[in-house]
């Protein structure tokens, strides 16, 4: 894609500043005289695809991701043919037309396994879960969101991570399944906080909402209700927003408050009726009939009844729930144990690359490519060669994962070069009291950092994690904050005989949600 801007910056091109009907004229351009390679070609279809979507132009949108698709190959293409098709399904649930979706999601399986892509396999699965649940067979959707616990720890996108959880607690709610949901739901707040993303946050809470309205806190779930906060202006958030309506009226249904259930689910039909999504239409249908029924107005009742039955009724057709039955579970199974071959290859791939590129490694070393330019600590780069030793000599280590607490309000209130400058105070300071021999600092990325203490053992470096996290606290941050101070949390945990290091960096990951959970300046072990 970098390649494709450039040569449109070379041709005097702006692609930001077109929209609408005048994108889909420039990407057309693009794609006839200026992308040159069929990589380039299917990169500027899918942009102008987007727009026709934007435009309502189903038809237009899925012909030019197929037209995509016919461009690429396998295997050289894979990464882009998965991306293509990740968007035709998501383009034929938007237009009903689910069982070509099916089989996008049924292909892209195939290929994300046969590539190892594994955040891809995790997408394909995800969308057949999701025919299921639009089908309404939870407990058949849960089956197939269960696939992927084998792999969660593999998934490189925290959003993605929380976005599979999220599904889960979904049908877990919807099977009354209360305990489940409880404690699911603690792991979805802990990941939320470093993923950062609004309208995943408002759906926790209008899960938990949920939560409390059935087990009869309607109070409480009419308050968690009230605290959600979301950007406006996505497909994501329009979603969010009516079903917290929805959910909304039906606790004020349930605490008597009738015409006001009612007045809030007729402000959400008039944002539903048109929008072409027959979940919320479903939702909103049987809310309105159980809100009329209480009011006495059974000829409305009955006329909402009627259409929750049709609008049910046609989806039960149009989705091929018998194509998401036990052979393509069975065909899921079967990936299991390539799953498991693809990781371990992974890891001996790593091994391997350490023994035969040795050389190359210290050369790389010699011009600074394992320095960060900002603080001077180690990079990830030299992080993946320092694990593949670790690992190639049976060292045993313990992890820290460290991240600076409200380090987006620094920038945001003190400006990005105050904020460069709080990192690299905290990183010399890192430097300067991890210095012994076997300790290991390095900047993993933005306000995050690593440090690897070799033949230590949980005690010791939950020792030396509280010692670096109170020399943070007590810093003479004034002189470069002002009147604010800055803080760090901690998640820790030790590396296991025979296990990955994705495994282990997730498990201390884990730690670190809690840390930040429990209230931020602390250290949580795994």
């Amino acid at each position: 894609m970098e390649t494709l801007l450039k040569k449109i910056s070379e041709s005097g091109l702006d692609a930001s500043s077109v929209s609408g009907e005048k994108a889909l004229t420039f990407w057309h351009h693009i794609h006839q005289h200026v992308a040159t390679t069929p990589q380039e070609k299917a990169q500027a279809l899918i942009i102008s695809s987007e727009y026709q979507a934007q435009l309502k132009q189903g038809s237009a949108c899925i012909e030019e991701l197929r037209t995509a698709l016919s461009l690429l190959m396998l295997p050289q293409d894979a990464e882009l043919i998965l991306e293509v098709r990740h968007c035709l399904a998501d383009r034929l649930v938007d237009f009903g037309e689910y069982g070509l979706a099916l089989h996008e999601y049924i292909a892209s399986s195939t290929i994300a396994v046969n590539n190892s892509f594994i955040d891809d396999y995790v997408l394909s699965v995800l969308g057949m879960g999701n025919l299921c649940d639009a089908y309404g067979d939870h407990t058949r959707a849960l089956r197939y969101y269960q696939k992927i616990d084998g792999i969660d720890h593999a998934i490189s996108s925290r959003s993605l991570r929380l976005r599979y959880k999220l599904y889960m607690l979904a049908c877990y709610i919807e099977l009354n399944q209360i305990a489940l949901a409880e404690d699911l739901i603690k792991e979805c707040e802990e990941l939320s906080i470093l993923v950062s993303d609004k309208v995943l946050s408002g759906q926790i809470m209008l899960y938990q909402a949920k939560i409390y309205r059935l087990k009869g806190k309607i109070g409480e779930a009419i308050r968690c209700l009230g605290g959600v906060q979301f950007a406006a202006g996505n497909i994501h958030s329009d979603w969010l927003s009516n079903m917290i309506r929805l959910e909304l009226g039906c606790c004020l249904s349930l605490v008597g408050k009738l015409h006001i259930a009612s007045w809030v689910l007729e402000s959400a039909r008039k944002k539903i009726i048109g929008k072409g999504n027959p979940m919320l239409h479903l939702r909103l249908c049987n809310a309105l009939g159980s809100t009329s029924e209480k009011l006495g107005d059974y000829k409305a009742a009955l006329k909402y009844n009627k259409q929750a039955f049709q609008v049910e009724s046609s989806q039960m057709k149009k989705i091929p729930i018998s194509e998401l039955g036990a052979s393509q579970l069975r065909r899921l199974s079967r990936f299991e144990l390539q799953l498991k071959l693809i990781l371990s290859e992974i890891e001996n791939r790593e091994l391997k690359e350490t023994t035969e590129h040795q050389k190359h490694t210290v050369a790389q070393l010699q011009k600074d490519v394992f320095t960060d330019p900002l603080t001077g600590l180690r990079n990830r780069r030299w992080l993946d060669v320092k694990l593949k030793e670790l690992l190639n000599h049976d060292i045993p280590f313990a992890f820290l994962v460290i991240d600076i607490d409200h380090f987006k309000s620094i920038n945001d209130e003190l400006s990005h070069l105050v904020g460069d400058k709080a990192i690299m105070n905290v990183a010399h300071e890192l430097s300067d009291y991890f210095q012994f021999e076997g300790a290991s600092c390095v900047r993993f990325g933005g306000e995050e950092f690593l440090v690897i203490l070799e033949q230590s053992d949980i005690h010791q470096a939950k020792e030396y994690a509280e010692q670096y996290r109170e020399r943070i606290y007590l810093f003479d941050w004034p002189q470069i904050l002002g009147e604010r101070g800055l803080t760090v949390s901690i998640g820790i945990t030790l590396h296991r005989e025979g296990e990955n290091t994705q495994r282990t960096f997730y498990r201390a990951d884990k730690a670190l949600y809690r840390a930040k959970a429990n209230g931020r300046n602390q250290v949580c072990c795994e």
